[in-house]
């Protein structure tokens, strides 16, 4: 497990955003139930995502709108210049994140 950041920070980053870990860019944010982290690299144009709607538990790509769940990384809507993009295909990475003791550390393995 990699120790990414405090719970304090995301918290005044408005409880989400992506962060570098050792080759990846994963999107961390505290969900309804617990925290949540997926690959941040929007898997149809490479964009960082970042359009977080808690309610939902969805992100969108700020590029194209591609919208993902959290929790489960599948590709809701396709972007907006692919609307016949393959979704089931597109689908993004999760990661085990866990608050220790004030920090959160994800598994990057």
């Amino acid at each position: 497990m990699e120790k990414i950041v405090s719970v304090k920070a995301l918290d005044k980053a408005g409880g989400h955003f992506a962060v570098k870990v050792g080759d990846e860019t994963i999107f961390v944010a505290r969900g309804k139930n617990g925290y949540h982290a997926m690959d941040a690299v929007c898997s149809h144009a490479k964009c960082i995502l970042g359009q977080y709607d808690s309610d939902n538990m969805t992100v969108k790509c700020y590029c194209h709108d591609a919208k993902f769940d959290l929790s489960s990384g599948k590709m809701l809507e396709p972007p907006f210049v692919a609307p016949n993009a393959p979704k089931d295909k597109l689908s993004l990475r999760l990661f085990n994140v866990r608050d220790n003791e004030g920090f959160l550390e994800v598994d990057v393995d």
